[in-house]
């Protein structure tokens, strides 16, 4: 008897129990479809501000300045800011820092205002992916209401956007604070015509801060809702609980048939 004469075997004898088990799996997924509320995904498509774009303030320092060790270290460190900025939104999207900002502003539309459970739900239903090859990112969120699910992604968004806007501008006025007193305390024109620089640098970083505007990323496509509930899907939830159902099946089968025997 060959491998295949066994299976036949196998399925001959335990086929009933397999069949049961098959109808068993059905009848749960057609339950989970009828009883369980139906999912529904928001989704936007976001990418870097122009600001996030702007040449690397070394290019502008005068050659002598910017090869002075303390002020390359300074430029470094402003160049990495600035450059991070929707690296840092992609990373507060669905953070703890962002669920206890929208808890401090009680928003009503939250599932929850606890943080930690907070954030967990973030954690589970909040995604963002890579939009091809592009810098772009589609931010993703899923909800059992459609229009609290494109109120809540609209809000995850201005508040992420809003918290970098506030870390940048405390920055910069630090940094403008620091500059202006290197400033007062250099006597070397190559010196002050670098700091001069970047103290123009964080001017209008300051003055984008201060303009009502997209800051860390922008939108290229509004929120908005995906035709079709994306949970549960009963093209896979027939299939996978059908199949499972048999498989146990078999095996109850078999475990059955070897109690039988001993």
């Amino acid at each position: 008897m060959n491998e295949w004469d066994i299976i036949i075997k196998a399925l001959r004898d335990h086929g009933r129990i397999m069949i049961f088990g098959m109808i068993i799996g059905l009848i749960g997924a057609f339950l989970t479809i009828t009883f369980q509320k139906p999912v529904y995904e928001a989704r936007m498509i976001v990418a870097p501000t122009e600001r996030t774009g702007v040449p690397s303030l070394g290019s502008i320092l005068p050659q002598g300045a910017a090869e002075t060790p303390v002020l390359q270290y300074f430029v470094s460190r402003i160049d990495a800011a600035n450059s991070s900025d929707f690296t840092v939104f992609e990373t507060l999207i669905n953070s703890p820092r962002l669920a206890s900002h929208l808890i401090e502003k009680n928003i009503s539309i939250l599932p929850t205002h606890n943080i930690p459970d907070l954030t967990l739900w973030m954690k589970k239903n909040v995604r963002m992916r890579p939009v091809g090859t592009t810098p772009f990112r589609e931010v993703t969120l899923r909800h059992t209401n459609p229009d609290i699910a494109l109120q809540i992604l609209g809000t995850l968004f201005q508040e992420t956007d809003m918290i970098i806007r506030k870390d940048t501008n405390l920055k910069t006025k630090r940094r403008m604070t620091y500059l202006k007193d290197q400033l007062s305390k250099t006597n070397h024109m190559d010196h002050k015509d670098a700091i001069i620089a970047l103290l123009k640098e964080q001017e209008q970083i300051s003055m984008m801060v201060s303009i009502d505007h997209h800051f860390a990323a922008t939108p290229i496509e509004p929120p908005s809702i995906t035709p079709k509930i994306v949970s549960p899907n009963w093209k896979i939830l027939f299939p996978a609980l059908g199949l499972g159902g048999a498989i146990i099946g078999f095996m109850l089968g078999g475990l059955y048939a070897a109690i039988r025997r001993s």
